[in-house]
């Protein structure tokens, strides 16, 4: 893109003005508040009488294409965020019916655990019992 000094010393009479140029010129006027004015100015100045009123259909045209433009990617946005949040959703549960699963687990060995020491320790006490009969004999 032409620098903005360059655009403007670019302006002739008769020169070809198209949708292009506006746009360039509206490109300017984004990052250079009151480019656009200067050059409407020099333009009417050289004689294009109508330089502001192209200049408005070319930015209203664009800026309404542009905003039918974002409203798609709010759209898409929209839906991505709802997708993702299903997604989140499905994992934490998931997270959750697998952390509840191994708490379960656990669970179930600890009482296999106590089990397991109750009938170690009733046959440590057999056993303990049995020697000390042996001996008493």
């Amino acid at each position: 893109m032409a620098g903005s000094r360059e655009l403007l010393d670019s302006l002739k009479p008769g020169m070809h003005l198209d949708k292009n140029f506006f746009l360039k010129v509206y490109g300017h006027e984004i990052t250079r508040p009151g480019f656009a004015e200067n050059v409407i100015k020099r333009l009417e100045i050289l004689g294009c009488s109508k330089a502001r009123e192209y200049y408005t259909c070319v930015v209203t045209e664009f800026e309404y294409k542009h905003e039918q433009e974002m409203k798609e990617v709010a759209k898409w946005y929209a839906k991505q965020n709802e997708r993702g949040d299903k997604d989140w959703r499905r994992r934490e549960a998931e997270q959750q019916r697998t952390k509840s699963q191994r708490l379960t687990d656990k669970l179930q060995l600890l009482k296999r655990k106590r089990e397991l020491l109750k009938r170690k320790r009733e046959l440590l006490v057999r056993e303990q019992l049995a020697i000390t009969e042996k001996h008493a004999k």
